[in-house]
């Protein structure tokens, strides 16, 4: 009877063990706070967040370091109005990318989940915005601090040493391992740099002209693409933020109101207000150049000449954990003045008829856009997506081949070079192109109606008509008249050329 009652016991016991209902892939934690974050574990992680999240995650590669490791860029969100979120800078800095991270998985569950974020409505703030990260900027030089001589090549071991002072201990390292700062390598008072050591050096040598590492070069090219309306470049340590640096006086009360509130959430001090010569960080390039607010927080309290402790990861987390979806809010609220009413919808036909997949189209800042995929469709293509570069390939048998790439202004159609009148764009999570592209690559002549601003697409030889989708219904026709209402594609001086592509 005794051994009966262990038997039921143990089975009791297995049973209330096994979960009623299964573990989902967004519910177990992807990101370790507790390890030392290597890029190779932040290769993986982005990975498997975009597995997880495909629908709100996108990451690419803007660029190589010299030993082949991936810059990898982090798009969170769906909206046009963008922010960048960045970190590792400095090699011994590598807590920052552990919270870059943090913040894309907490913030994509809570979307998910359609759950609030400490108190921030995270869906309703990712479907008008994008979050950028770059969570770890100087791959290679967190790879030397935290593997050491090791992790490259036995060519380059003495020069290593030589530069770390004689020493094989690389934990107090910050600079790439070519000997240069990445946060002194900016555009931006950088032939002015104050405390600069003139060699290659474990910090603060700026190197011998401004944006030469490929770290650099990666940032600023990745930076003037993504146009964001803030720009955080996370580093350690201190607890303290700047916040200026040159501002124009007209800026002052704006980023000095975004600062108090930073401040105001993390704990952290606010620096006196910049205007001295010292330069060449990212935050100084970027206030300097966009004329837009910028923060370089520094969490945690320094102790030595090394990394953060693991350890100083909660109390830091839970002083920035919705840093980024406060300054996405505010962002959007910067950009929406900076666009005015910045789309009017309009609807699409194809030989006098809707277009076989219901098509949206909007004309913003003069360009008309039109959602690509619908259209090539019904034209014959079949569309490929590589996610890596941000790029659709769409082929025909009947027409040839276009491709062209997300916020730039250069297709290819037919192998030939194509300027186009607007940047590609993404908008809740659909691709728009400008309207002047979709004649050019299947020869379908385009009209703009002088009355509605409808797009009026006439095949070369007329493609069958098709009764819309039911379940995706024609955006709402408009009633104002167009920008310039009795243009045709190709006509002069304000033609469809010049106004914008849609989704």
């Amino acid at each position: 009877m005794k051994k009966t009652m262990l038997a039921l016991l143990g089975m009791l016991l297995l049973l209330s063990a096994i979960p009623l209902y299964p573990i989902s892939a967004a519910s177990r934690s992807i990101v370790d706070a507790t390890a030392t974050y290597t890029y190779d574990r932040m290769t993986r992680d982005i990975q498997t967040l975009a597995q997880t999240y495909p629908d709100l995650i996108e990451y690419r590669s803007i660029g190589k370091t010299k030993y082949g490791r991936d810059i990898w860029a982090v798009g969170l969100g769906k909206g046009t109005a963008t922010i960048f979120v960045n970190g590792s800078h400095h090699a011994r800095e590598w807590l920052t990318t552990t919270l870059n991270m943090t913040m894309i998985e907490q913030y994509a569950a809570a979307y998910t989940a359609n759950r609030p974020y400490e108190g921030y409505n995270a869906r309703a703030i990712l479907d008008k915005t994008t979050i950028w990260f770059v969570p770890m900027v100087n791959p290679d030089g967190v790879t030397l601090q935290q593997l050491g001589l090791s992790a490259f090549p036995a060519s380059v071991h003495s020069a290593l040493i030589r530069m770390n002072g004689g020493s094989t201990n690389f934990k107090r390292w910050k600079a790439n391992p070519q000997g240069i700062d990445p946060n002194r390598q900016y555009d931006s008072y950088w032939a002015t740099l104050e405390a600069n050591i003139a060699y290659p050096f474990w910090r603060n040598h700026k190197g011998t002209a401004p944006v030469q590492t490929p770290e650099n070069k990666a940032i600023v090219r990745f930076t003037y693409e993504i146009d964001p309306e803030i720009a955080v470049s996370y580093h350690s340590a201190g607890r303290i933020i700047y916040w200026s640096f040159h501002t124009l006086p007209a800026n002052l009360p704006r980023d000095k109101r975004l600062a108090n509130l930073f401040s105001q959430t993390t704990g952290y001090r606010l620096m006196p207000q910049r205007s001295d010569s010292s330069g060449g960080g990212y935050t100084d390039w970027f206030i300097t150049t966009f004329n837009r607010p910028a923060f370089t927080p520094e969490i945690g309290i320094k102790s030595g000449e090394t990394n953060l402790p693991v350890s100083a990861f909660p109390e830091e987390w839970r002083r920035n954990k919705k840093i980024g979806l406060w300054l996405a809010q505010e962002g959007y609220t910067l950009w929406s003045k900076r666009n005015p009413n910045p789309t009017r919808y309009i609807t699409v036909q194809v030989d006098g008829q809707p277009p076989a997949q219901a098509t949206k189209a909007f004309v913003q800042k003069g360009v008309n856009y039109v959602a690509y995929k619908p259209l090539l469709e019904q034209y014959g293509f079949t569309a490929f997506w590589d996610q890596s570069t941000r790029t659709v390939t769409a082929t025909s048998s009947a027409s040839g081949t276009v491709s062209f790439t997300l916020n730039s202004l250069y297709a290819q159609v037919n192998g030939a070079a194509v300027t186009l009148s607007g940047k590609p764009v993404m908008v809740d999570g659909m691709i728009y192109v400008p309207a002047r592209m979709i004649s050019q690559a299947t020869g379908a002549a385009l009209r703009v109606d002088r009355q509605t601003g409808q797009l009026q697409f006439t095949s070369p030889e007329p493609v069958a008509p098709a009764v819309p989708s039911i379940e995706s219904p024609q955006p709402p026709e408009v009633t104002a008249p167009p920008v310039n209402p009795n243009a045709t594609e190709g006509s002069a001086p304000s033609t469809v050329e010049n106004s914008t592509y849609g989704q």
